[in-house]
């Protein structure tokens, strides 16, 4: 838009910084995530699917690529596509740059939210319901390597009146108590490894 004295604005000086939509160029900011076509040989993904990223697409052309801003709920993606075709399997690329940090750091938050199984999840989010069953485990296995027996430990998990209300052996609550000892062991070799890899 024209500016005062005839000077031009990229952007409608009025808005402000946050309704603004300013497509920096990747060498300047470096969260700007760089794509290019696969290289021929390398493991071909599956094209990107922006809608994904988040509901809010803004879009530029220029001679180089296409530059990208996704915003969704609480995450805000910048991209740099080299290609214009939309069904192309694309790779990151990562100068050897003094941003390379933060360059690995976005294309890693990138990749995170397309492999997340809901909004805002990454692939190492846990669930309420996992985090919880953790949490047991590890109790669990706190009391085993305490020497308690399985009675003690079910005891202190759940309380003294609910295994008063079915025979131990028999016992549902005694089952669950051996599969998180289980658990706990498992995690402690190093299942916790899994962990780290969404697993």
């Amino acid at each position: 838009m024209s500016g005062v004295g005839g000077s031009p604005f990229p952007i409608d000086p009025q808005l402000a910084a946050d309704q603004a939509t300013v497509f920096w160029q990747p060498e300047v900011l470096p969260t700007v995530v760089l794509l290019a076509p696969t290289p021929a040989g390398l493991p071909v993904a599956p094209p990107i699917d922006v809608a994904r990223l988040g509901p809010d697409v803004a879009e530029r052309l220029d001679e180089h690529c296409r530059h990208l801003i996704v915003r969704g709920r609480d995450e805000e993606f910048r991209l740099c596509v080299y290609t214009l075709e939309r069904d192309q399997s694309l790779s990151v690329v990562i100068p050897f740059d003094g941003g390379f940090p933060v360059r690995a750091a976005a294309a890693s938050r990138l990749w995170a939210r397309m492999h997340a199984s809901a909004p805002g999840q990454t692939p190492c989010s846990l669930t309420k319901q996992r985090r919880d069953r953790l949490i047991l485990m590890l109790r669990a296995l706190d009391g085993h390597l305490a020497a308690a027996s399985y009675r003690e430990i079910a005891e202190v998990l759940f309380g003294a009146t609910r295994l008063e209300r079915e025979p131990w052996k028999t016992s549902s609550l005694r089952d669950r108590t051996i599969r998180l000892v289980k658990g706990g062991l498992a995690l402690m070799r190093d299942g916790y490894r899994k962990l780290l890899r969404g697993a």
